[in-house]
């Protein structure tokens, strides 16, 4: 379970600022199969963009406009996209007085280019590869992954396809798990669910067309990985995320949950002078920097430990509550 966590030595990117080569914390977040984002996903946007026609089948989508496009329909996966909001996407204020024709031609080549969507009649029944362990339908090129109407465009594409979903869908498990008090289930979920980043989400898109999609998803990625902490203290894994959480500190100051967490995981592996030291100085940093005090859910963590006989009456995900920034007006 240790290895599934991926307490070892290993990288941990920070948002916009680093590359996945750049080690610099003992903390590695599980990562996407290098040989594809699995059964049935079509569409992979949580990193750089990636098609697959199927199993092992990568579609190269290298024109960098046309990648733009292929996000912004993404990006509104099953809703009509405007030309004007593509034209925007692709050249923002410094748009050619082509650009309209252009659109056109990249959504005519994305068309014969993209699988074609699950459910088309134009997939013949007979392009079926039966392997030794299962049946894998590649889907061929066809015009009905991509709709129109008038100056709107929609593409087609079921929920599983994205891994956006995919990633969605196992950390709500996860937290059902973790609710239902199944700490060993939901940390395979939640890793699961962490396992579908390669890298910052839309981060192909200018900031105005794909930032505040970008934005949400990342703080999603965020709480997960918290959850994940969760649900190895729970576990009793209190010494092996103590290396993680001092670094995750030191680099995202200002997530009050990992301060939180570290408090739980310190007192737990019975260092309980060490947590309060923590706690202390962070609160006077707080004061001197920026003026404020550590939040309701940090306050109550760090008087649960200055008088443990009171007792952890709740779960760790319970205690450490949702995470909170700590640069509050």
């Amino acid at each position: 379970m240790i290895d599934e966590l991926g307490i070892v030595s290993g990288p941990i990117v920070r948002p916009g600022t680093r590359t996945p080569g750049e080690a610099d914390h003992a903390f590695r977040w599980p990562g996407a199969a290098a040989a594809g984002p699995g059964p049935g996903v079509v569409f992979a946007v949580l990193g750089p963009l990636e098609v697959w026609r199927g199993p092992g089948e990568r579609v190269r989508i290298d024109q960098r406009k046309k990648r733009a496009l292929l996000l912004t329909l993404l990006l509104h996966a099953g809703r009509w996209t405007s030309v004007e909001e593509m034209r925007l996407a692709l050249w923002q204020d410094d748009a050619p007085r082509s650009a309209f024709g252009n659109i056109k031609t990249y959504l005519s080549e994305l068309r014969h280019t993209l699988p074609t969507a699950a459910g088309d009649p134009a997939v013949p029944a007979s392009i079926r590869a039966v392997g030794p362990r299962a049946t894998v339908l590649r889907r061929p090129a066809g015009p009905g992954r991509i709709e129109s109407r008038s100056g709107e465009y929609r593409l087609v594409v079921a929920p599983d396809e994205i891994d956006v979903v995919r990633f969605e869908q196992a950390a709500e498990r996860g937290r059902v798990a973790a609710r239902a008090g199944t700490p060993t289930q939901a940390a395979e979920l939640f890793e699961q669910a962490l396992g579908w980043w390669r890298g910052n989400a839309f981060d192909e898109l200018p900031a105005e067309v794909g930032g505040a999609e970008s934005l949400r998803l990342e703080e999603a990625r965020w709480t997960v990985r918290e959850a994940l902490i969760d649900a190895r203290i729970a576990l009793g894994e209190h010494d092996q995320v103590l290396p993680a959480l001092r670094a995750l500190t030191v680099e995202y100051p200002t997530r009050e949950r990992l301060w939180a967490q570290l408090l739980v995981a310190l007192e737990r592996s019975g260092r309980r002078a060490e947590a309060l030291c923590e706690y202390r100085d962070l609160y006077q940093r707080l004061v001197t920097e920026l003026g404020i005090e550590p939040g309701a859910e940090l306050r109550r963590v760090h008087q649960q430990v200055l008088d443990p006989d009171r007792g952890w009456s709740r779960s760790s995900s319970e205690q450490t509550g949702t995470p909170a920034p700590l640069n509050r007006q």
